[in-house]
């Protein structure tokens, strides 16, 4: 397929290497030309251009743009994408751009690979980001078939496993599993900061390892998509934080309880859960 990326950060210049792996012919679109000649070199795609009249040729066009941009796309990218071309997104949100982009084109697919970094920018894409990925899509009672059919093979032929939602239950489901960590980890960080103990900072910072590594990663990572998970997804982030507090205000009580029982039962039955959400 001729199949157009706009945004060559980690996730669009990840999926230019793997689909150009696939034998797909890909036409990415860069956000300045300093990009666009990084793109070039890292080969993302095998037409870069800040041009958005690329996007003429494909038959598919994956919009991997920051969320604000999915939600007010620019009046010339909506232009450049013919009527007869299957679009989809990459946002981890999806019932604002869903809403928006559901007017503007007939053939829009909402569509989220659960996968990602703690980095961004044109330099920060590899082929197997995709590798064994979760990949959800969200169609609604709006949605063609066909396009449903067609996106659907291309996220499988790229080795990851799809899951369907309606945009609401996705929007529920990652603001748990996905937008509340991000907000722990932030937490977290500046918990372990502690700026008025000198000694005590240098010596956390020497001793931090895996563990603290592994519970803090989505806290260092891309500051302007937590706000723009905040911003869009609001309401079901600020119930996941609230849900959030009140179970480590029982873990809290029970330490303050001495309840080591009781403590020793939250603790091993938090541990038995995991295993249903973690391989």
């Amino acid at each position: 397929m001729k199949i157009g990326i706009v945004g060559l950060g980690l996730i669009g210049g990840s999926l230019g290497l793997k689909l150009q792996s696939l034998n797909h012919t890909i036409y990415g679109v860069a956000n300045n030309e300093v990009n666009e000649k990084k793109a070039k070199e890292k080969k993302l795609a095998n037409f870069v251009s800040c041009e958005l009249s690329l996007l003429k040729k494909c038959e598919l066009i994956i919009l991997a743009l920051p969320i604000k941009d999915l939600i007010n796309p620019s009046q010339q990218l909506v232009a450049s994408i013919p009527k007869e071309t299957i679009v989809t997104d990459v946002g981890s949100v999806k019932e604002p751009i869903i809403n928006k982009w559901e007017n503007l084109h007939p053939l829009f697919i909402g569509s989220h690979p659960m996968a990602g970094t703690e980095h961004k920018g044109v330099d920060s894409g590899f082929e197997d980001l995709f590798e064994n990925a979760k990949w959800i899509i969200t169609p609604t009672q709006n949605s063609d078939l066909n396009a449903i059919s067609t996106l659907s093979e291309l996220i499988k032929s790229m080795n990851c496993e799809i899951c369907q939602a309606s945009p609401k239950e996705h929007d529920q489901a990652v603001s748990l599993i996905s937008h509340l960590p991000i907000f722990l980890a932030s937490a977290l960080i500046e918990t372990v900061n502690k700026k008025n103990n000198q000694s005590l900072l240098d010596l956390t910072q020497k001793l931090a390892a895996t563990g603290f590594a592994d519970t803090s990663r989505v806290g260092g990572g891309n500051a302007q998509l937590g706000i723009d998970l905040a911003i869009n997804n609001q309401i079901n982030v600020l119930n996941a934080i609230n849900n959030f507090k009140n179970k480590l205000n029982i873990l809290e009580s029970l330490i303050k309880e001495k309840n080591w029982d009781l403590l020793s039962k939250k603790l091993t039955e938090a541990k038995e859960i995991r295993g249903d959400f973690i391989d």
